[in-house]
C-alpha cells in the first residue's frame, strides 16, 4: 500500500510539473519538415520573465531595442522622448535625451565608444549623444542633389558600421536605406542602399499603362515597400526586414547592397530583426511569431503567439525590437505592452546550437554525436539530419551521408554524396561493365549469325508477328507513323481508317501511366512531390479532363473555321501526337535516378526536345487533317486555348452555383428537421 501511494504521489508530481511547464510556455514550437511543411518540435525557448518596470521607470510605446558593448540594453522610449538604459536584469542605469533634445526617438544604436545614435522621426534628424548623455552631433536632412527634393527624411531606425557610416531607415522612403558618411560637419550623403524591389506582375503592367502616377503611388505592388527595421553584424552585413509578402521581407545586404540571403521559409509583415555573434538570425512579425534561422537562411525554429488580452508571458502584441545575446538569450520589446520579455533556449535548443557551432568550426566528427542526440529526441528535426549528413560527408562516409541527406530533405547534399558514391562505384566496376558490354554485343552477333544459318528463332518471330497483327496492337502501333511521316499518319487516320478511338484512348492511358510513374518514382533529386504522397485519382481526372477539354474546344473552333477534321480525327490525332512523350518519359525516369544536379542539363534538353517535337506534331496534325495553312493553324491553336479558358471559367461558375444550391438545400433540410424535432 505504501509503494502504491508513493507511486501515485510521484505520478501526480510529474503531472503537476508537466502542467506547470505547459503553463509557462503558451505557444508551440515548429520547424520545417522534409516536404517544407511545419512540424511541431520540442519547445525551443522558454519565456522566463517580463520586465515592465525598471526601478521607478516604465516604458511608453517603445520603438527599438539594442544591446551596447557594455552589455546594457538601450531602449528607444518613444512616448517618453528618451533613450532608457537598463541592465539585462532590468535594473535602471540612466536615461539619455529629453523632451528638449528629442521629439520622437524611434531608433537607437550604440557605437563601440558607447556614443548613442538616435533616429528622431518627428525631429527629422539623427542625434548623437556621448555616453554621458551630451549631444555631440546632429545629422539633418541631406542637402545633396542626389537625395531628391521630394524624398522623405524621417529617420526611424539606424545602424553604424565599423567605419562610422550611418545606415538610416526613413519612414515612407522607397528608395532604400539612406547612407551617410560622418565626414564634414553635416555628414556626406553617400547614396541610397539596398532598396526593395517591387514585384511587377501582368496585372501590375496593365495598371501602369492605364492608371495615373497618383493612383499608382497608392497601390501595393507598384511602389517598393520601405525598410521597417534593420541591424548589422560584426562583418558589416546589414540585415533588413520589410512588411512584404515575399523573400524581401528578410534580406542580408553586402557592401554593394546586394541581397545574399534566401530564407527557406518566411512570414510576411516582419517588424524586427536581430543577429548574434554566431551568425544566428532572428526575426519577429506582426502576428507575434519569432523565427530563428541559421546564417545560411535555413529555418531552425518558429515559435511565439499573439497576445489576445490574457497577457501571458511569451505572447506578444507588437514586437518592435529584438536582441539576441551571444548565449542565444532573446530580449523582445513590445510596443503596445510596454515591456521586454526575456526568453532562454531550452536544453534541446542548446544541443542544436552546440552541434551547429562544432560543425561551423570544422569539427565534423565531434558534431556527429550531438546531431544524433537531437535526432533521438526528435527524428523529424530535418536540419539535424542535414547536419549529420554534412558531418558524414566530410568524413567520406558517403553512403550514410546519402541516407541522412534524404531524411533531411537536402537535395543539394544528396546530389554531392550521390556523385561521390557513383564515382566510386564506376571506378570499382568499370572493368566488369566493359566486359559485360563486349559479351552482350558478341552474343547478339552470334545469335544473329546462328539464326541466319539455322532459323532457330523463327517460332519467336512468328509469335511476335501474330501479336503485332492483332487489331488493337496494330491500331495503336500506327502512332509510330506520326514520328516517321506525319502526313501519311494523318492520311491513314482520316481516309484509310487505320486506327480507332479505342486505340487513341489506349495511347492516352499509356501516357497517363508514364506521367504517374515519373511523378512519383523519379529520383529523389528531381521528384516534385513528397515521398509517400499519392493522388492517382486526381492525376487520372486531370490528364483525361485536360485532354478531352482541348480536343472538344479544338473541334468546335475547327468547325467554325471550316475545318475538314471530324471529332474522331482530332481525338486520335491529338493522342498520336503524344508519341514523342511516350518515348521520352521512360528515358527521363532512368536519368532522374542516375544523374545529379551537375548533369541536370541532359534532362532539361530531353524535355525541351520531347515537348517541342510534340508541339510540332500537333501543328502538323491540325494542318493535314483540316487542310489549313501554317498561319491558319497557329490562329486555330490560339483560339482553342482561349476557348479552353472560357470553358474553364464557365465550369467554375457552374461549380460555385451548384455548391451554393447544395448548401441552400442542406440549410433548408436542417431547418425543417430542427423544427420538426422541436415540435415533437
Amino acid at each position: 500500500m505504501k509503494k502504491f501511494t508513493a507511486f501515485v504521489l510521484s505520478a501526480l508530481l510529474l503531472l503537476a510539473c508537466h502542467c506547470s511547464a505547459l503553463a509557462a510556455t503558451p505557444y508551440r514550437t515548429f520547424t520545417l519538415g522534409v516536404d517544407g511543411d511545419l512540424v511541431q518540435t520540442q519547445t525551443a525557448y522558454d519565456p522566463i520573465r517580463t520586465m515592465t518596470r525598471f526601478g521607478e521607470e516604465t516604458l511608453k510605446t517603445p520603438a527599438d531595442l539594442r544591446m551596447g558593448p557594455d552589455g546594457n540594453l538601450y531602449i528607444a522610449d518613444t512616448g517618453n522622448k528618451r533613450i532608457l538604459v537598463v541592465t539585462k536584469d532590468g535594473e535602471f542605469v540612466k536615461e539619455i535625451g529629453s523632451k528638449k533634445t528629442l521629439k520622437s526617438p524611434k531608433g537607437v544604436f550604440v557605437a563601440e565608444d558607447l556614443s548613442v545614435y538616435v533616429a528622431d522621426e518627428n525631429g527629422r534628424k539623427v542625434v548623437v549623444f556621448d555616453q554621458d548623455g551630451k549631444v555631440i552631433r546632429e545629422y539633418e536632412r541631406p542637402t545633396h542633389p542626389l537625395f531628391g527634393e521630394g524624398s522623405p527624411y524621417k529617420p526611424n531606425k539606424i545602424v553604424l558600421d565599423k567605419r562610422g557610416n550611418l545606415y538610416i531607415a526613413s519612414t515612407g522612403s522607397t528608395n532604400g536605406i539612406i547612407q551617410i558618411s560622418p565626414t564634414g560637419e553635416e555628414g556626406e550623403f553617400l547614396g541610397y542602399y539596398g532598396a526593395n524591389q517591387s514585384t511587377v506582375s501582368f496585372l501590375t503592367s496593365i495598371k501602369k499603362a492605364l492608371f495615373s502616377q497618383e493612383q499608382l503611388s497608392n497601390m501595393a505592388g507598384i511602389v517598393p515597400t520601405s525598410v521597417r527595421n534593420l541591424t548589422i553584424d560584426g562583418k558589416g552585413m546589414v540585415y533588413t526586414v520589410s512588411q512584404s509578402n515575399d523573400t524581401s521581407t528578410l534580406r542580408r545586404l553586402n557592401v554593394a547592397g546586394k541581397d545574399t540571403l534566401t530564407p527557406d521559409w518566411w512570414y510576411e509583415m516582419n517588424t524586427a530583426v536581430a543577429v548574434n555573434s554566431s551568425g544566428a538570425i532572428f526575426t519577429a512579425n506582426a502576428n507575434g511569431y519569432i523565427m530563428e534561422y541559421t546564417s545560411e537562411g535555413d529555418t531552425l525554429f518558429i515559435f511565439g503567439a499573439f497576445d489576445y488580452g490574457d497577457q501571458r508571458v511569451g505572447t506578444f502584441k507588437s514586437v518592435t525590437g529584438l536582441v539576441a545575446d551571444d548565449d542565444y538569450t532573446l530580449y523582445v520589446l513590445d510596443e503596445i505592452l510596454g515591456s521586454i520579455q526575456v526568453l532562454k533556449p531550452t536544453e534541446f535548443t542548446d544541443l542544436v546550437h552546440s552541434a551547429f557551432r562544432l560543425f561551423q568550426d570544422g569539427k565534423y566528427a565531434e558534431s556527429k554525436e550531438p546531431w544524433q542526440d537531437v535526432l533521438r529526441m526528435n527524428s523529424l528535426f530535418t536540419y539535424a539530419s542535414t547536419g549529420l549528413g554534412e558531418a558524414l560527408y566530410r568524413e567520406g562516409n558517403y553512403e550514410e551521408a546519402l541516407e541522412a541527406y534524404r531524411n533531411g530533405g537536402s537535395q543539394k547534399g544528396y546530389s554531392d554524396a550521390f556523385w561521390e558514391l557513383r564515382s566510386n562505384w564506376l571506378h570499382t566496376n568499370m572493368g566488369a561493365i566493359l566486359i559485360t558490354i563486349v559479351v552482350l554485343v558478341a552474343a547478339w552477333i552470334v545469335i544473329k549469325f546462328l539464326n541466319k544459318k539455322t532459323g532457330f528463332l523463327k517460332p519467336v518471330i512468328r509469335a511476335k508477328e501474330r501479336v503485332t497483327h492483332l487489331k488493337p496492337v496494330w491500331q495503336m502501333n500506327w502512332c509510330m507513323m506520326m514520328l516517321k511521316n506525319p502526313f501519311d499518319c494523318c492520311y491513314g487516320i482520316k481516309r484509310e481508317k487505320r486506327t480507332s478511338c479505342w486505340a487513341a484512348t489506349g495511347i492516352v492511358f499509356i501516357y497517363f501511366v508514364m506521367h504517374v510513374v515519373n511523378k512519383y518514382f523519379s529520383g529523389f533529386l528531381f521528384r516534385t512531390v513528397p515521398e509517400g504522397y499519392y493522388e492517382l485519382f486526381n492525376d487520372f481526372v486531370t490528364v483525361f479532363a485536360v485532354f478531352l477539354m482541348l480536343v472538344i474546344c479544338c473541334y468546335l473552333v475547327c468547325t467554325i473555321k471550316e475545318g475538314e477534321a471530324s471529332f474522331k480525327n482530332i481525338y486520335v490525332g491529338g493522342a498520336f501526337a503524344l508519341t514523342p512523350l511516350l518515348i521520352a518519359l521512360p528515358i527521363q525516369l532512368l536519368l532522374t535516378n542516375v544523374l545529379t544536379y551537375n548533369e541536370q542539363f541532359f534532362i532539361t534538353m530531353l524535355q525541351v526536345v520531347a515537348y517541342g517535337w510534340t508541339g510540332l506534331l500537333i501543328v502538323l496534325m491540325l494542318m493535314y487533317l483540316n487542310d489549313y495553312s501554317f498561319k491558319q493553324t497557329l490562329w486555330i491553336i490560339v483560339l482553342t486555348l482561349f476557348t479552353v479558358l472560357i470553358a474553364a471559367a464557365l465550369l467554375f461558375v457552374v461549380y460555385v452555383l451548384i455548391s451554393q444550391l447544395i448548401d441552400f438545400i442542406s440549410s433548408i433540410y436542417g431547418e425543417v428537421v430542427y423544427r420538426f424535432v422541436k415540435k415533437a
